[in-house]
């Protein structure tokens, strides 16, 4: 921390505050507006953690210790400079919530504030984004900013045309963990839905696993040799041939969904509908759906309405999202774990901030068991001992399905407990809000509470030394994470803001992570267990390498990433062009010219029938129309070049590279198509009375979800590789094999990373750029 300025800054303060737009200056007064509006005085910590936020930085400030209170201060520092701010938060209760506690601040500042959420209605959002700052999700500025991409009106576009500066809360969980789940954008326009599915579903659901095989690698089902010929006399096809592809597509989904997918794992059903369950945070992810043919597989699955979500019009991922803004900062409890990605991907450097007071919470190694069984009988006893003697307890769990079962085997003991997650996270704040009271057993999944403080005592604190005498808050985690962050996460539940606190963490031989990614083979035969073991587990070695399969875990994760960055950021690129292009066509920037020069004969009997003004306003309302229609042809044809590019690897081509000469191909080649395609549309138009009467396809009703991308057909395998590679860790799969340099992300892709210039046909579309 710069404590020389820190120091200048509460000097400032303590005089009152002082004039001028310098940073000290503007943070003396943020100073003195927190003291006279919240009754509080800034920490030395949080104002630290608030110029490293102005200086671009991933702040990592633990939990407690103030992080919605420095963001109040680079922000207003920001929008006094002239700049917009937005601060993108993990959900809409934590928009609001520190909308509306950080708004008297900047009230006081002369600071215009606003807050968006998915109720905020559109027609209010326009006015909102134009103040200097705006707390909102990320997702839902990503949405917006897809919907404005189906908006035909200028007048009712929202999103901001210049973006500058974003602050991200919960840093870790948006641009890390969800960093590649891309946001989509659909209409009703061209949608088909055969309702098939659920026939198909029926037809294969007494394939056995003879009829088809599990790639765990790739997390993919696909049919056998006897499979094959069973679909075959089933459906009566070729299930090869070109004309089958759908319906391959949907049987592998719908195996998938019944032999892969589980129900209180990956997904929960409430209310009639299926709803995501986040792998990190074992919450539901409310409008998150499987990619493809999946999220009907599961509906069908389980006998419900097969949803239509219409035709994908635009998609981006949080993470290129993000790094349309020019200036970027974030804050999170956990950043040191991923500091590299955080500079590699976002060019965010970080910087971690002391807590203010000394940590007093003890951090146990952790337990190893035999089996599942016997760490269950570990979690419980610990968790009766703690009860015995009122002290509070935290655990974390690893599915919906093992929460639940806990709390069953705790309330037959006679101990009650709050159940937290994915089911009933609506309640998590009040649930939460109790978890430090004397006594208190809180089962939950993965982290709990984002953003939101366990006092010991509970809400007021009034029973906060009674707890202190207890030992604190006692954190539990069932099993190892597949990210010391999440481990870090629900550590940081305990010991906030100085208090005593104890976390202890429990893992199994058996436990999928380990058994996953082979823990067996890591370790010498010696040190491996094989008759049952009584109790933890003490070989130093074993446990070391146990620790070891969580790093293979994070490795693993980060390839993954760093894989489907290099596939998606060509289309990103694509994505830049058409929707520039698109927008300056419909605010008047630009004019196109295609009818002039491809279809000039008819251009001149359009003029004398409507006239030029008109007629070109006109030709620049289909044209954008067109795009979208051009766009999702685009979107569609990756979609499919997706599932069979892996074969590349048999010609000892990559994949990558093809995917991305594929993309670029068709790119160019579709734009080649657009004179023919407006030419059809003028001839349309000539048809017609008034240029009113002819309108061109536009959704009459769109749709936003978010799409559980892991890019799996990436890491498919084709099978004649594995028969005829020489090299046998390639042929395995084996998980253990990591990419031995990291650090070259975006120099893999520098064509697809660099701002794309107007050049080619394609910037050809637009003609001649009106003068001012």
């Amino acid at each position: 921390m710069d404590n020389k300025k820190i120091a200048e800054i509460e000097k400032l303060a303590q005089d009152g505050g002082a004039a001028g737009s310098g940073i000290a200056e503007v943070f003396s007064r943020v100073y003195c507006a927190v003291q006279k509006t919240l009754g509080i005085t800034p920490f030395v910590e949080q104002i630290g953690a608030a110029l490293a936020l102005s200086g671009n930085k991933m702040v990592q400030m633990q939990t407690g210790e103030g992080k919605t209170l420095a963001a109040v201060f680079s922000a207003c520092y920001e929008a006094i400079s002239g700049g917009q701010v937005m601060v993108l938060t993990f959900n809409d209760y934590l928009a609001n919530r520190d909308y509306e506690w950080m708004k008297p601040v900047y009230d006081e500042m002369g600071v215009t504030v606003g807050c968006i959420t998915a109720e905020t209605p559109r027609e209010n959002r326009r006015e909102l984004y134009g103040r200097q700052v705006v707390y909102l999700t990320a997702r839902e500025a990503g949405f917006d900013y897809l919907r404005d991409f189906v908006c035909f009106e200028p007048e009712k576009m929202v999103f901001p045309e210049k973006l500058n500066f974003a602050i991200v809360d919960e840093a870790d969980s948006i641009m890390i963990d969800e960093a590649r789940i891309p946001l989509v954008i659909a209409g009703d326009i061209a949608a088909e839905d055969d309702g098939s599915t659920a026939k198909v579903y029926a037809k294969v659901a007494d394939f056995t696993d003879e009829d088809y095989g599990i790639d765990e690698d790739s997390r993919n089902v696909y049919l056998t040799d006897a499979g094959a010929d069973r679909a075959e006399e089933i459906f009566d096809c070729d299930i090869y041939g070109e004309d089958s592809a759908g319906l391959l597509a949907k049987i592998c989904a719908c195996l998938k969904a019944r032999v892969m997918l589980a129900e209180d794992k990956d997904y929960i059903v409430k209310d009639g509908a299926i709803l995501l369950v986040d792998e990190f945070t074992g919450r539901a992810a409310p409008g998150r759906v499987f990619p493809g043919d999946l999220q009907a597989a599961v509906e069908a699955k389980h006998g419900l309405k097969i949803t239509s979500r219409g035709r994908i019009m635009g998609n981006i991922a949080l993470q290129y999202f993000l790094r349309l803004f020019p200036k970027i900062a974030g804050m999170t409890g956990t950043a040191e774990q991923s500091a590299e990605e955080f500079d590699t991907i976002y060019g965010l450097p970080t910087e971690i901030i002391p807590t203010r007071l000394p940590c007093q919470r003890t951090d146990h190694p952790l337990e190893m068991y035999f089996d599942q069984t016997e760490k269950r009988r570990a979690v419980v006893e610990t968790i009766k001992e703690a009860h015995g003697i009122n002290r509070p307890v935290l655990v974390g769990t690893g599915s919906i399905g093992e929460s639940e079962s806990l709390a069953e085997e705790l309330k037959a003991l006679g101990i009650d407990c709050a159940v937290l997650n994915a089911k009933n996270d609506e309640a998590e704040a009040e649930i939460i809000s109790r978890a430090g009271e004397p006594g208190a057993v809180t089962i939950s999944t993965n982290m709990a509470g984002r953003g939101v403080d366990i006092k010991l005592g509970g809400v007021s604190g009034e029973r906060k030394e009674e707890v202190e005498q207890a030992g604190g808050l006692l954190v539990l985690a069932t099993a190892m994470r597949e990210s010391s962050r999440i481990t870090q996460q629900l550590r940081g539940r305990a010991g906030r803001q100085g208090d005593v606190g104890e976390s202890r963490f429990f893992a199994a031989l058996d436990d999928e992570i380990m058994t996953r990614l082979n823990l067996r083979s890591l370790v010498s035969a010696r040190h491996y267990p094989t008759v049952r073991v009584n109790g933890a587990i003490e070989d130093k070695a074993l446990i070391k390498e146990a620790e070891r399969i969580q790093r293979i875990s994070e490795g693993n994760a980060f390839d993954e990433r760093v894989n489907l960055m290099k596939y998606t950021m060509i289309g990103e690129k694509h994505r830049s062009m058409t929707f520039e292009k698109r927008t300056a066509l419909l605010d008047g920037s630009h004019d196109s010219e295609l009818w002039q020069k491809y279809a000039p004969e008819l251009y001149d009997e359009a003029v004398k029938k409507f006239g030029e003004k008109p007629l070109q306003d006109k030709q620049n309302f289909i044209l954008a129309a067109l795009l979208n229609e051009f766009w999702c042809d685009y979107l569609d044809y990756t979609a499919y070049l997706r599932e069979g590019i892996h074969l590349t690897q048999i010609a000892g081509r990559n994949p990558a590279e093809e995917y991305n000469i594929a993309c670029e191909e068709y790119y160019d080649s579709a734009a080649e198509s657009l004179p023919e395609r407006m030419t059809e549309k003028l001839e349309a138009l000539l048809n017609c009375d008034t240029l009113e009467q002819y309108q061109p396809l536009i959704p009459s009703r769109t749709y936003t979800y978010l799409l559980n991308d892991t890019g799996e057909e990436f890491k498919r395998k084709p099978l004649l590789l594995n028969v005829f590679t020489d090299n046998e860790e390639i042929a395995d799969g084996n998980p253990c094999q990591k990419q031995e340099e990291y650090t070259s992300i975006l120099e893999d892709q520098p064509e697809a990373a660099e701002k794309p210039k107007k050049k080619g046909f394609f910037a050809g579309l637009f003609g001649r750029k009106k003068q001012e």
